[in-house]
């Protein structure tokens, strides 16, 4: 297999402006067709359930990212919405709204800081 920047760039290469590779408790990256590359750690919940995780990380990146949120940001949104899904019993057609999202960021910011990080 490929390694995560193999893959990005391959995806750049049929022209991809934006990669997102994840790993869920392992975190996330996306990778930019410049060379850049933005990692965020997972927020810390407990899994009821793996599935909804990843389509609720998807919706909420692209929301932030068509926004206009920088791509630490989206990712970090991404990443909150998938954490919501996956600590609860709901299904995708109970999606968190876009308040909830910031809501349970501000909240889990406030308990265990800051929780991007750069690469």
């Amino acid at each position: 297999g490929m390694t995560d920047e193999e893959t990005a760039k391959y995806w750049h290469s049929q022209n991809a402006k934006i990669v997102v590779i994840k790993h869920g408790k392992e975190g996330s990256t996306a990778y930019t067709n410049d060379g850049e590359s933005y990692n965020i750690k997972p927020f810390p919940v407990k899994l009821l359930k793996s599935f909804g995780g990843g389509d609720g990380y998807a919706s909420a990146f692209l929301y932030g990212f068509f926004e206009g949120y920088e791509i630490i940001d989206a990712l970090e949104f991404g990443s909150a919405s998938a954490a919501m899904l996956v600590a609860s019993h709901a299904c995708s057609q109970d999606m968190p709204s876009v308040e909830a999202v910031k809501d349970f960021i501000k909240k889990e910011k406030e308990e265990y800081g800051e929780m991007i990080a750069r690469v």
